[in-house]
């Protein structure tokens, strides 16, 4: 049995990892340099705005779904309002 997930975010992580030695002309493992708690937290913070901004769709594609019962047409009004 094979987890598609897990697969999914391990290649997600190696393409990462690949694109920092690119970029860094170095590895994770190497870098004692950087502030890896500052940078956590910087992620996390963008994190928590990504998650907030999708949070607050939720209540407008819902109410779109009840006033729309024609999927075609829910799915212009949807695709033409965050230009999908």
């Amino acid at each position: 049995m094979k987890d598609k997930i897990t697969e999914s975010v391990i290649n997600d992580l190696l393409s990462r990892s690949s694109r920092g030695i690119n970029k860094y002309n170095t590895t994770l493992d190497q870098n004692n340099k950087d502030d890896f708690m500052q940078h956590l937290y910087e992620e996390l913070l963008d994190a928590a705005q990504y998650i907030k901004k999708e949070q607050s769709i939720i209540p407008e594609i819902q109410e779109l779904i009840n006033n729309y019962s024609n999927d075609s047409d829910l799915g212009k009004v949807i695709r033409e309002k965050y230009k999908m």
